[in-house]
């Protein structure tokens, strides 16, 4: 009998190798292993005590079997296998169970397996997984929907968003826009992308427009209520609209209703279609195939013209009298409202107040001002890498350390453009500013509070105290750290459950204010708008009057001078040069001196014994609107 070749370590080494029959292949196991006898036959027979239940390979010699086909014999099954070498290093992979297919549907399905292992280099089963998922991926973007496309965008604007690239409203702005296309009157935002026609995207885009129509804050609402028996308000011509009691800048309010929620709503909707378009196609490039995806169903839009363009636009603010800076009649009085709801109200409205003045006397956007932090809470990390907006109060002749300009001064690392803004504070800001400093939030007790908070709860973790009291604890230190991280605002938001910790929204006082100033009073018919940016419309006026159209006013309002060669980002220090700096401090002490004084009464409030008392005899005293009550303010008889 010749020798067991499973006893032998050399030829386990090099592997079995013996020509079976399928039922020989089905009683293979790990107590038994086949064996040459005389005539070329194969026998199987008991293996040695020591090797039994142990796991063996055996290549295949049959007739028809790729080279390096066989068998693992496992402690619970036998397997079909491939060893083969490819274009990246020897392969070993398994076919299936020897139960569940015969050796010539095995030698078969190796061979396929090989072609796709030598052509590929990868593991076919690896490679088999990806074409699945490309399978799949080819169905879904065959139904994929206008939803799911604005989604995948929205992902990669939170992925923007968390490395600064993009502002968290603009997020929320697009997620506004996801839910609009979702409203059923509407019925975009399940509709697969590569279905529409121009007929869907326009009939939608009309719906869209007369569902914002219907919500506009833009209509007052007894107006809304003469318009609610027609469908759709764009198809009243001016005549019918006056012979409904609609007049001047409403008409044209009307006429646009809903057209700019449309517009942005599909813009979006382009943009999140575009995204997967554009990625589908570097795809299809990179595999050699067709994309599946090319075309943009949302660019009708544009081709059609249903987003209106700058001129349009610039003919509809006119016209609806959107925009709203300030004038010589009107300043006074919105100065007097601000200042009267700062001084009569117990400070309550202290902050709004002082964020509105700074607004006019700055120019700065909505955004921007909010964010200011006092200079000496920043940290140097902070500062250096321009990380924080920051408000400096240091003496005329004193060098900010950061900046290396002399003077008060303001630095503003958020803005709309990504610019860094950069300005100096001039005699009636730093008037306000002042008087926000004496009366800022103390941080050296919110910074002990802080500490004992810490302590505790490093205490409870270390004495394995419950989670409910850890909870509690950490829940204590939570707030600590909120309270100094407010204390580090110019504007500290008044409720200490604020997320951002600085105060935000303006819609409340000015609202007032523009009731107080008679901007307001539907009885007479007047209605004009008040909003932060009329603020910084207000400064640009002014200055283009005072100064005309010069490159220190296009400072005034967009504070940022590009450098080649610095990504179009100017260090801080070398914004403006020293003449540029000096003229600009100046141009903005002008400015605000001029718009001040239109308020004589305003003026005396805020200055101080340095600057002369003006005659407050035809500067009437301002009426504000209390919850209970009117007061007269500003009236020192």
């Amino acid at each position: 009998m010749a020798a067991n070749v499973a006893t032998k370590a050399g030829a386990r080494r090099a592997g079995f190798k013996f020509s079976l029959t399928h039922a020989q292949v089905m009683q293979l196991s790990t107590t038994v292993v086949p064996e040459a006898v005389e005539g070329g036959r194969v026998k199987l027979v008991p293996r040695p005590k020591a090797d039994q239940g142990k796991p063996y390979r055996i290549v295949d010699a049959s007739q028809g079997a790729p080279v390096g086909f066989g068998f693992y014999v496992g402690k619970t099954k036998v397997t079909y296998e491939m060893v083969r070498r490819g274009p990246n290093g020897v392969r070993r992979f398994a076919l299936g169970n020897v139960t569940d297919m015969g050796l010539a549907e095995a030698h078969e399905k190796a061979r396929q397996q090989v072609a796709i292992l030598l052509s590929t280099g990868e593991n076919p089963k690896v490679h088999q997984a990806k074409a699945r998922e490309a399978a799949q991926n080819i169905e879904r973007l065959a139904n994929i929907t206008v939803h799911e496309c604005m989604a995948a965008y929205l992902a990669d604007m939170e992925d923007r968003l968390a490395r600064g690239q993009v502002k968290a409203n603009s997020v929320e702005a697009y997620r506004d826009s996801m839910a609009r296309l979702a409203r059923p009157e509407v019925g975009m935002a399940d509709r697969i992308v590569k279905d529409l026609r121009e007929k869907d995207i326009t009939a939608a885009y009309s719906a869209m427009r007369k569902s914002a129509m219907v919500r506009s804050n833009r209509i007052p609402t007894h107006l809304r209520a003469v318009l609610a028996e027609y469908e759709d308000w764009a198809e009243l011509d001016t005549a019918k609209l006056e012979s409904l009691g609609i007049t001047g800048k409403y008409i044209q309010r009307v006429k646009a209703a809903g057209v700019a929620a449309a517009e942005h709503t599909f813009t979006d909707a382009y943009r999140g279609v575009k995204h997967v378009v554009l990625k589908e196609v570097e795809l299809a490039s990179i595999e050699g195939r067709a994309p599946l995806l090319s075309f943009n169903p949302f660019s009708i839009i544009f081709s059609k013209k249903l987003v209106r363009s700058a001129r349009e636009l610039r003919r509809h603010y006119e016209r609806a009298e959107v925009r709203n800076p300030l004038n010589d009649d009107t300043l006074p009085k919105v100065l007097k409202a601000i200042v009267a709801r700062r001084d009569e109200q117990g400070g309550h409205n202290a902050g709004a107040s002082d964020y509105l003045l700074l607004t006019l006397l700055w120019g700065t956007r909505r955004s921007e001002a909010v964010q200011l932090r006092w200079f000496d809470r920043c940290s140097k990390g902070e500062l250096s890498q321009r990380e924080v907006s920051w408000v400096w109060l240091g003496a005329a002749d004193a060098v900010n350390p950061y900046t290396g300009r002399t003077g008060p001064q303001v630095f503003m690392s958020d803005t709309k453009s990504g610019e860094s803004r950069f300005l100096p504070v001039s005699y009636f800001a730093e008037r306000i500013l002042r008087r926000r400093f004496e009366t800022r939030l103390d941080d050296t007790a919110a910074k002990k509070e802080l500490t004992a908070a810490r302590q505790l709860l490093e205490s409870a973790r270390k004495s394995g105290a419950s989670k409910a009291v850890i909870a509690g604890l950490q829940e204590a230190v939570d707030k600590a750290e909120h309270e100094v991280q407010r204390s580090k605002y110019v504007f500290p938001a008044r409720s200490n459950r604020s997320k951002s910790g600085h105060y935000s929204d303006s819609k409340s006082i000015l609202a007032n204010v523009r009731r107080d100033a008679g901007l307001a009073d539907l009885r007479d018919e007047v209605d004009q708008g008040l909003t932060p940016h009329d603020l910084r419309r207000t400064l640009g006026r002014y200055a283009s009057l005072h100064l005309g159209d010069s490159r220190v006013v296009s400072q005034m309002l967009h504070h940022h001078v590009s450098q080649p060669g610095d990504n179009g980002m100017a260090e801080v220090s070398k914004l403006y040069t020293d003449q540029e700096w000096k003229r600009l401090r100046e141009a903005f002490s002008e400015v605000e001196e001029l718009m001040v004084a239109s308020s004589p009464r305003v003026w005396n409030r805020l200055k101080g014994v340095d600057k002369p008392r003006l005659d407050e005899s035809r500067d009437e005293p301002v009426t504000i609107f209390a919850p209970r009550n009117q007061i007269t303010a500003l009236d020192d008889d």
